[in-house]
């Protein structure tokens, strides 16, 4: 046969095969890009991530709906599919945007609105999908400290789900900065008490801030421990029985004037604790306070009540110098501090203005300056005091036995703090119960002896500056907090002298 007839037959006989089976059903319904890549979508194809942490509504719903009406979607959204199901959600922000432009279809059927180009990504985790929210939420400033706490615990659970084993905080700050959401472990502990004890309030009152459940934190563990041992009332039944009750009528009150007071809530539970006892309040909050001092500031006979034969010392100090050549910049410095003088005070430059019939700023005030304090590291130099001017002093800053310098950060704190006392300057001395540390400010006391030197005088440079503006500075805002009711206390006392009394001269730049 013939080359060209050997062709022909071949191709004659390739002309009778059937067409090759279909093996499609073999294949997942729609196959996902394994790569970023921009996809079409329907609008009805893509649903909201419905654990977003944000719970308000976007205020500027409306505006951006209108922005989408005239210009459309100018930043795309990014989209992801779980395995297994047919619809997309929404990876990292956007669900606001993907609300507007779905109600703009359902409302006018205009075909602009029926699809939308979307940046697809593929599917990873529930945990890298929630954080991704998280991120994009805290960076527009759209979450209030209640929608952080519980997006953040709720990451913890997917966490230790995904991975099998519970996190400790410690463990969960290093997997969240892994998948870049960075907090640290601190206020890791603020969200998960607040979560986990202050439910009733957080999903209620929506100015609940993290600086509100710092400042609870602390006296409602007080709070706990006298309980404990009081009447051995274990926590669980403590906040059954006595807090959650105060929390339920808070958020009542809350609801129907919008006010909401920390130190407010403080006093009320403290009041229920006292019913809960049988205890008078005045009694239960003294105690409180004996607990806060050191075991060496509180009474021998009692922890709740100082002895009022007491002998008492006066601090007195040096006055206050301002622009020291020595350093550089404007500094606050002061000689060396006076000496101790035992059963008198020493009046000097005029005095602050009294706390009589102002107990409730001061109150609001005291405890301010224990969270800073306490955030400062320094808060064993508190010293509450109802005779000082604000109803606190400062104890000397204790020095390491090894002579390690004193941070910086804690002598600004201590400084502060203590000009705002009226321990520093223009002030009288105030009335200190015998074993406060002696030789003034910055010495420490230890077994009847000064130990140490006052802390450096702090400059008033660009530095120094730069921390009492950074608002993203935990101590630096809880000063500003501090320094807020510091004003509105010396404006209440101006306001009852000037409905009650003339008003002494010079008084008004007290």
């Amino acid at each position: 046969m013939s080359r060209d007839a050997q062709r022909r037959r071949l191709v004659a006989e390739s002309l009778g095969v059937g067409n090759p089976g279909n093996n499609a059903r073999d294949l997942p319904i729609q196959a996902d890009p394994r790569q970023d890549c921009q996809i079409e979508l329907k609008v009805e194809d893509i649903r909201a991530y419905e654990h977003n942490p944000r719970r308000a509504n976007n205020a500027k719903f409306a505006e951006i709906k209108e922005s989408i009406r005239s210009s459309g979607i100018r930043n795309p959204l990014t989209v992801t599919r779980r395995p297994g199901e047919e619809h997309f959600i929404v990876e990292a922000g956007g669900n606001t945007r993907l609300l507007a432009i779905q109600q703009l279809w359902a409302e006018t059927g205009d075909p602009r609105f029926r699809k939308l180009t979307a940046m697809f990504r593929p599917w990873r985790s529930e945990s890298h999908v929630l954080t991704a929210h998280l991120i994009e939420n805290e960076q527009r400033g759209e979450m209030t400290f209640w929608d952080k706490a519980s997006g953040v615990v709720a990451l913890k659970a997917r966490l230790e789900a995904e991975k099998g084993r519970t996190l400790s905080v410690r463990q969960l700050e290093e997997e969240m900065k892994g998948l870049g959401l960075s907090v640290n472990t601190a206020t890791l502990a603020h969200y998960l008490f607040a979560t986990e004890r202050l439910r009733t309030l957080g999903e209620a009152v929506a100015d609940l801030s993290g600086l509100d459940v710092k400042t609870m934190q602390p006296r409602l563990n007080l709070m706990k421990r006298y309980a404990q041992t009081r009447a051995s009332l274990a926590e669980a039944d403590l906040y059954v029985t006595v807090f959650e009750p105060v929390f339920r009528q808070v958020v009542d009150q809350y609801r129907q004037s919008q006010a909401f007071s920390v130190s407010g809530v403080c006093r009320a539970c403290e009041e229920a604790l006292a019913r809960q006892l049988g205890e008078p309040v005045a009694q239960v909050r003294t105690a409180l306070d004996a607990l806060t001092r050191p075991p060496q500031a509180s009474s021998e006979t009692s922890p709740a009540r100082a002895d009022a034969n007491r002998p008492v010392q006066s601090v007195a100090m040096a006055p206050t110098t301002v622009g020291n050549p020595s350093r550089s910049g404007s500094v606050v410095s002061t000689a060396n501090a006076g000496t101790l003088d035992s059963g008198r005070q020493v009046q000097t430059g005029r005095a602050l203005p009294s706390n009589d019939g102002n107990s409730g700023v001061l109150s609001r005030l005291i405890e301010r300056v224990r969270f800073l304090a306490g955030l400062a590291g320094i808060g064993e130099c508190l010293r509450p005091h109802a005779a000082a001017p604000l109803g606190y002093y400062m104890d000397a800053l204790p020095v390491a036995a090894d002579g390690d310098s004193i941070s910086p950060g804690r002598e600004q704190a201590w400084w502060l703090l203590a000009l705002l006392a009226g321990q520093l300057g223009h002030s009288p001395s105030v009335a200190v119960p015998e074993g406060s540390a002696e030789g003034g400010p910055g010495t420490a006391h230890k077994a009847g002896r000064a130990l140490g030197n006052p802390p450096s005088p702090f400059a008033f440079d660009a530095a120094f500056f730069g921390w009492l503006v950074n608002a993203h500075d935990e101590t630096a805002s809880a000063f500003w907090n501090v320094l807020a009711l510091v004003r509105e206390s010396r404006a209440s006392v101006l306001r009852c002298r000037t409905l009650d009394e003339p008003m002494p001269a010079g008084a008004a730049d007290a």
